[in-house]
């Protein structure tokens, strides 16, 4: 909590949503809104009164509470306002698990949730099969949880909780498991039809074993800027699209690397071509000028992540996880005057397509993904 105004601190939950048990899917997060529920008292409450910002994260195996204030001092205590939350006693208790319940059902059936929202956890279904919010399990799973379930699950796991951010803990930091092995790849086609002005279109192409810097600033090449391929390749020759991003996947022993557009219903077949032609001509390799830019994009945006008001507080964590930071990210980067060309493993695309499509466009669509398995 020193280098900058204010401070923060992380409460590790050693536990995350493939820890739920079995038939009880979605405990683990229905536990992460009640410990981020100020009508549960406790840390979430003092957090509100006191004017904290948070933030919580829920992974595979472990789930984050991570709060800052501009009065450093005043956070030592969060495990400690942690263990004095929990759900309130008798019926006013069971009414807001319930409300808590509806919240979480209310995400998993997608309400109110846009294309641009549901393309990136679209594209993990379409490659890997994972479901669509796999961390809430089912409406049938989430009511299968008890308060009680939630008390015991809460005392056990914030007795093995660490905190990073306010020094170590005696006899804690000891390196985390590895991260769950990737799922095998499948790739598929999914359309979506869903009520839109224009639809959002996303390819995802899988990769044999690539570091990760050069992932990083193949994306950079990708997109982010008016001198990227994107920008050329979908705005500028094709006048497909206003709106794109580039997006990459990263494991040990696995990564993929894709692209949306925000395009009219009739330009989608069309945007599915050229993103899955555009990413795979990084196959060719990258100059020296476009990694040179490729750099820069990145280094600004580690620099920007090194100002974020969490950014100390998680490099102390990813090193206990063993994962690199912004510096250890740029100080690898740095070795690639260019970039070697993509290695693309031999497997399906994952495809996807989020809007209101006429059945001419589903026949187009199927049509345009037919070609793209051949490339």
């Amino acid at each position: 909590m020193t280098g900058r105004p204010g401070g923060a601190v992380i409460i590790d939950l050693p536990a995350g949503y493939r820890d739920d048990p079995a038939g009880k899917a979605g405990l683990a997060a229905l536990l992460a809104a009640v410990l981020s529920e100020p009508r549960c008292g406790g840390l979430p409450a003092r957090a509100a009164a006191a004017g904290w910002q948070s933030r919580h994260r829920l992974d595979e195996r472990a789930s984050s509470f991570a709060f800052w204030s501009h009065r450093p001092s005043e956070l030592t205590s969060v495990l400690h306002e942690a263990r004095r939350t929990g759900l309130p006693s008798g019926a006013a208790g069971d009414t807001l698990l319930a409300r808590l319940r509806q919240r979480s059902v209310a995400v998993l059936d997608n309400r109110g949730a846009t294309p641009l929202t549901l393309i990136r956890p679209m594209l993990e279904h379409a490659a890997v099969g994972t479901a669509v919010n796999v961390s809430l399990g089912s409406a049938k799973t989430m009511a299968a949880v008890s308060a009680s379930d939630l008390t015991e699950a809460a005392e056990n796991l914030l007795s093995r909780a660490e905190v990073y951010g306010i020094g170590a803990i005696p006899g804690r930091r000891t390196a985390r498991a590895a991260l769950d092995p990737a799922p095998p790849w499948r790739g598929s086609l999914e359309v979506v039809d869903r009520p839109a002005s224009e639809a959002q279109v996303g390819v995802r192409l899988a990769l044999r074993d690539t570091p990760l810097a050069v992932l990083e600033l193949m994306t950079e090449v990708l997109g982010n800027g008016p001198d990227a391929r994107l920008h050329r390749a979908v705005r500028h020759n094709n006048h497909l699209a206003y709106g794109f991003t580039a997006l990459r996947w990263h494991q040990p022993g696995t990564a993929s690397i894709g692209a949306t557009a925000t395009v009219p219903p009739e330009h989608v077949a069309a945007a599915i071509r050229v993103l899955t032609t555009t990413i795979r001509q990084l196959a060719d390799g990258v100059g020296r000028r476009e990694t040179a830019m490729a750099h820069w994009r990145a280094r600004s945006l580690l620099l920007r992540a090194c100002d974020d008001p969490y950014a100390e507080v998680d490099e102390e964590r990813a090193r206990v996880y063993d994962q690199p930071g912004p510096a250890d990210r740029l100080s690898r980067m740095a070795g690639f005057v260019e970039l070697p060309g993509l290695s693309f493993a031999p497997v399906r695309p994952a495809v996807v397509v989020i809007g209101s499509l006429e059945e001419q466009h589903h026949i187009d669509v199927k049509r345009a993904y037919d070609e793209v398995i051949g490339l």
